[in-house]
């Protein structure tokens, strides 16, 4: 909070004092100037002491003294512009916006000369979002005052939080190099320099932040996620780091905008430590359970993701993108009942999220709940006609309802959309040969195989054709090649048994079959997935 009259306030204004940070060495010609912008009340204005007691009882955080001493000087014609400019300054800090800014305005038009009364009256328009009105105030005080290293920064500030960044600069490039010798000023000259893809000039302002002695946290933060905004995450650690070495505890936010940069760097490790961290400071952060459920399921701990969800649920128990999280981990995890009833309600909650839908969907599916699925799936596609993945989710679905002509339908627009749509390829393979048209399902299989030999389930599926094109000799090594990329291929095994039976291999085929046997008992006691989900990347 700037006040028109204080000195004290405005050094602490511009050093961060008392802010728990790292110390910053300014140069004392950008104090000097600073405190120039005190306006020409303190020297051909008349003051007397309640001004100066004002001053000091708003210094000290006694704004309510403060105030009796200020509306005794409004008394006096003399410091009634004063009083006034401090009593706007006080109704600003206890967040009286209207009544300080009524106060401000009458200070100015008893002395037009305040310059402060001005800048806090640009920040409180600043503050309601009034732009036009807080450039107008910023833009009066600095005619009044050009040398107000201030009332530019002040100005630079607004146009370059409203994406003004030329005109930003433009302001600010008489001062420029006092900017780069504190944290505001450099946070300032940054976003300039980033908003215009100015990248190379901000390497050096992060090496001069990095050599502060001392900066307010908060404006670290800031300039942290300003770097991390435009891909510069390992300079935005850069900046943090010192905070980390320090050795200090970190506060919530530090740990949390650390946790964030090191997901952004790749270590996980570290990010779940911070995140942890974070967590203790703040039992009820949502947001951190969520982001220690994703790590961990990059991490492939499944259930570690689900015990971090069961937290965040028990906190929110009605946030849509909790409940859709910790259902789509139950639907991972083969715990589709708990997983449905989450996305159900997380759809009920967000029907116009289509990927919400769209799990929801794949859920019913595992459950085997297909007209349900087909519905919601139908309603997507509405939306969205052209989607290729959509078409292949829905020919999928009518495949497992047996409607295999409007399946075969689906699946050739999804291929038609986008030719590399794999699981399109092999459902219309299935259902070429659920029609019986073997010729048919043999040349897509045969053909996707060429293309995609690491395509697995395709194998046992060409092996099946063939068998009943009564092509063994071209049936037998695909389906021995489909049990060597899985052993415990149900059909393949199944398929093996028949055909060895069929040319006179009985002992070889009541082999085979005991190992088909063996494996759909394994299938159901473990429960492996089906190769019919609609999970796509």
């Amino acid at each position: 909070m700037k006040t028109a009259l204080i000195m004290a306030e405005e050094k602490n204004r511009l050093r961060g004092k008392g802010s728990r940070g790292r110390r910053c060495n300014l140069p004392a010609s950008f104090f000097m100037l600073c405190l120039m912008f005190i306006p020409l009340s303190l020297n051909s204005l008349a003051t007397d002491s309640h001004i100066e007691e004002s001053q000091r009882l708003m210094a000290s955080g006694n704004l309510e003294a403060a105030e009796h001493e200020a509306r005794l000087a409004m008394s006096n014609p003399a410091t009634k512009a004063l009083g006034l400019a401090i009593l706007g300054a006080i109704r600003l800090q206890q967040m009286k916006t209207d009544e300080g800014v009524a106060f401000l305005k009458e200070a100015i038009q008893t002395e037009p000369r305040l310059v402060g009364a001005r800048l806090n009256l640009g920040d409180a328009y600043s503050r309601a979002g009034k732009t036009a009105e807080a450039r107008e105030a910023y833009q009066q005080a600095l005619r009044l005052k050009p040398d107000s290293t201030v009332a530019r920064l002040d100005l630079a500030q607004l146009e370059a939080s409203t994406g003004n960044y030329a005109a930003s600069l433009r302001v600010a490039e008489p001062i420029e190099p006092l900017l780069q010798g504190a944290p505001e000023g450099i946070l300032v000259l940054a976003t300039d320099y980033l908003g215009l893809k100015e990248k190379g000039l901000v390497d050096p302002l992060v090496a001069q932040w990095e050599n502060f002695q001392e900066v307010p946290e908060p404006l670290s933060l800031r300039f942290a996620q300003l770097l991390d905004q435009n891909s510069l995450t390992a300079a935005a650690l850069s900046v943090l780091e010192p905070y980390e070495k320090a050795g200090t505890p970190l506060s919530f936010e530090l740990a949390f905008a650390l946790a964030g940069l090191h997901v952004q760097e790749g270590n996980l490790e570290a990010a779940s430590g911070y995140y942890e961290t974070a967590l203790k400071l703040n039992e009820t952060c949502v947001l951190c359970l969520q982001s220690l459920a994703t790590i961990a399921e990059k991490q492939n701990e499944t259930e570690k993701a689900l015990a971090w969800l069961i937290q965040a649920r028990r906190l929110s128990p009605e946030d849509p993108g909790v409940l859709f999280e910790y259902g789509r981990v139950c639907l991972e995890r083969d715990l589709l009942d708990d997983g449905v009833e989450a996305l159900e309600k997380a759809v009920a909650l967000r029907p116009d999220n289509d990927h919400y839908v769209y799990v929801l969907a794949s859920g019913y599916v595992s459950k085997a709940h297909y007209p349900k699925a087909q519905t919601l799936l139908e309603g997507l596609l509405k939306k969205r006609p052209n989607d290729s993945v959509l078409h292949y989710a829905l020919g999928t679905v009518l495949y497992l309802e047996d409607q295999f002509d409007p399946a075969e339908a689906s699946l050739n627009k999804s291929i038609e959309l986008n030719a590399d749509q794999i699981g399109s390829y092999y459902y219309l393979g299935l259902t070429a040969e659920k029609k019986k048209n073997y010729p048919l399902a043999e040349r897509i299989f045969t053909n996707l195989l060429k293309q995609h030999p690491e395509h697995t389930p395709s194998y046992p599926a060409l092996g099946t054709v063939l068998v009943e094109m009564k092509k063994y000799a071209d049936a037998q090594p695909i389906l021995e090649k489909a049990i060597r990329l899985d052993p415990l291929s149900t059909q393949a095994h199944y398929q093996l048994a028949v055909l060895l039976g069929r040319i006179g291999k009985q002992e070889e085929s009541a082999k085979e079959a005991a190992l088909a046997v063996e494996c759909e008992k394994k299938d159901r006691v473990e429960g492996r997935k089906l190769q019919t989900h609609i999970f796509v990347p």
